[in-house]
């Protein structure tokens, strides 16, 4: 199991950086049961912590986030109509142990449910079922219908802070005996994309490595050594204009799939170039190379990868 998995908070006070969160949380816990909201929505970045606050939760209610009361979704796979229905069906049903007050229901990606899916999740929204709770998280809030959001009490996920990160890599790192020091805390904390899960996914490589923060750094943006390699080798191919478009064909086909991670090789050897750039003219093709890969392609995937390679290539 990886390092983010096995460090995962199990309680609302080893949360770092979701203070506003972690309070609403308590509040709606001190509450009567019956005057609780039951349905609620995460709205937050990628490794915010958003599944990570509704497992506390069904921790809090003594319902056990490895047993048969606890339920996760993955929207994105699970999303039909069908799927929606054998899940609805379950709610209602009392917990099968004697100690968890109520199951918990968590919809994750939620954003990527299919129409006639999240119209079928409107009613047990409006008319939540006995011992029930209902955890919808989702990256884009925007994408969701108003009238599913009208029924959920909405919470915001913050991104992590550089202080948040820190303080979370440092309390992991003690916990599992790690010794490293806080210049290199630091840098993973900058290089984490204010997530907590790339920066222990980060701090794992850096374990695995022997202690360099560098190699752990591009170990995960790059998804191995292989594809950090080949990456450099096209981005100097687009910053000094000298092999054809068919370097970047060949490219796409070999790393299909892994466009988020390309992606961010790209930024990191692009964000050392203007580093170490000796004029002007280099930071600003350099700036403007950087706004070309600036926007993630969750959704858009390969095309949009392509995309933006066609976008830099073709900059004068």
């Amino acid at each position: 199991m990886s390092l983010y998995n096995l460090q995962r908070p199990k309680t609302f006070d080893a949360v770092f950086g979701q203070d506003d969160a972690v309070a609403l949380f308590k509040a709606v816990l001190k509450q009567p049961i019956a005057e609780r909201p039951k349905v609620f929505m995460l709205c937050g970045t990628f490794g915010c912590g958003k599944t990570t606050l509704a497992t506390i939760f069904a921790r809090s209610i003594g319902c056990n986030p490895d047993g048969m009361d606890f339920h996760v979704i993955d929207a994105s796979k699970d999303r039909s109509i069908e799927n929606i229905r054998n899940v609805t069906d379950k709610m209602g049903a009392f917990p099968m142990s004697s100690k968890a007050e109520a199951r918990v229901f968590v919809f994750d990606e939620c954003h990527s449910l299919l129409k006639p899916a999240a119209e079928a999740l409107l009613k047990k929204c409006e008319d939540v079922p006995p011992a029930t709770y209902i955890f919808f998280c989702t990256t884009e809030p925007e994408s969701m219908g108003k009238a599913l959001k009208s029924r959920c009490k909405i919470v915001v996920i913050n991104p992590m802070t550089l202080k948040a990160l820190y303080q979370n890599l440092k309390y992991v790192a003690d916990n599992i005996g790690l010794e490293i020091s806080d210049e290199d805390l630091q840098t993973i904390a900058k290089n984490s994309d204010n997530s907590a899960r790339v920066s222990l996914q980060i701090l794992e490589n850096y374990k695995l490595n022997g202690g360099n923060v560098g190699k752990a750094i591009a170990m995960n943006a790059g998804g191995g050594e292989k594809l950090v390699a080949d990456t450099y080798k096209l981005c100097q191919a687009i910053i000094n204009k000298n092999a054809g478009w068919e370097l970047a064909v060949d490219f796409c086909r070999v790393y299909s799939g892994q466009t988020e991670q390309v992606r961010r090789a790209i930024l990191g050897y692009l964000r050392n170039c203007i580093l170490n750039s000796k004029s002007k003219q280099e930071r600003t093709r350099f700036t403007a190379l950087i706004e070309c890969f600036i926007e993630p392609h969750f959704h858009a995937q390969d095309a949009g990868l392509v995309y933006q390679l066609a976008c830099a290539w073709d900059l004068k």
